[in-house]
């Protein structure tokens, strides 16, 4: 299991928060007949199902330790069979304290993305990473924020507004740069304003994907969306723009979502349809 791999100057590494239940590809991908997921069952699926897995990473950029999402977050979490999360224990098994964190940034903000945001043991809520700057992005800050948006993400106005009135959170937006190394490219779809993470360094390019991609099978079929995409039409003309962008430039390619095996890759054009390859 590759848990780190460097792009130019920028070294990335793997983090496992959580790993959820495995769901029926009907529940995940409700617009997917079952008879398309033949081609795909063996490589893909786990006993018939699709297993996803919660995964964040830690780039290391001009200096700055910069934590790419923060998980689901401590727990237990009932609707994950009262599993608990692990992102904190990870990192410190790679030498990396809360402490030395220095800048958060959220690719989007649903609750697998923002648990260890804040103590909410706390009153008030401490930040679990307290050196930090947390970076948001502007349009699903605005989103999300909407009371009929709001009241169905409890998780925002838990371990993402406070950050606001804590004076930790910044916004940011399409193409700002989070170092020298990393920008930020709008890829709406699964949120309306979900970002993916360019990296460019010492003549290596790579990107960090978010939520764009959930599993390897949308690279070969990125017309296929979550059920949870709020617009499916964006969110496979993200994928497809990733892919181009990966394929023509050689990215390596984080995806958080993927199997810990298989955190990092690239992805090559055979005939008609792209495909993932481990790197």
């Amino acid at each position: 299991m590759q848990e780190t791999i460097s792009v130019g100057n920028v070294d990335i590494v793997a983090l496992l928060d959580l790993i959820p239940p495995a769901r029926a590809t009907e529940d995940f991908f409700p617009d997917v007949p079952s008879s398309a997921w033949e081609p795909y069952k063996d490589e893909v699926l786990e006993k018939g199902n699709l297993q996803l897995y919660y995964g964040c990473f830690l780039a290391r950029s001009n200096g700055k330790n910069v934590l790419v999402d923060t998980g689901i977050g401590p727990g237990p979490h009932p609707s994950r069979d009262n599993k608990k999360g692990n992102l904190i224990n990870d990192l410190k098994r790679f030498g990396v304290d809360p402490s030395d964190v220095d800048i958060v940034v959220h690719s989007h903000l649903h609750i697998d993305h923002v648990g260890w945001n804040l103590d909410l043991t706390s009153d008030p809520p401490k930040p679990y990473f307290p050196n930090a700057r947390y970076l948001v992005p502007r349009v699903d800050w605005d989103h999300f924020r909407k009371p009929e948006n709001l009241i169905n993400a409890p998780w925002v106005s838990e371990n993402v507004i406070p950050l606001q009135s804590l004076s930790l959170m910044d916004l940011f937006e399409d193409g700002d740069s989070i170092t020298d190394e990393i920008t930020a490219m709008i890829t709406p779809g699964h949120t309306p304003g979900h970002m993916v993470f360019l990296l460019d360094s010492a003549g290596e390019k790579g990107a960090i994907t978010g939520d764009a991609i959930h599993s390897k099978v949308q690279i070969q079929e990125p017309s296929w969306s979550a059920g949870v995409d709020v617009d499916k039409s964006a969110s496979e003309r993200s994928r497809l723009e990733i892919i181009r962008r990966a394929v023509s430039g050689d990215l390596i390619i984080a995806a958080g979502h993927f199997h810990p095996d298989e955190h990092f890759g690239r992805i090559r054009q055979e005939g008609d349809k792209a495909k993932w390859v481990v790197a």
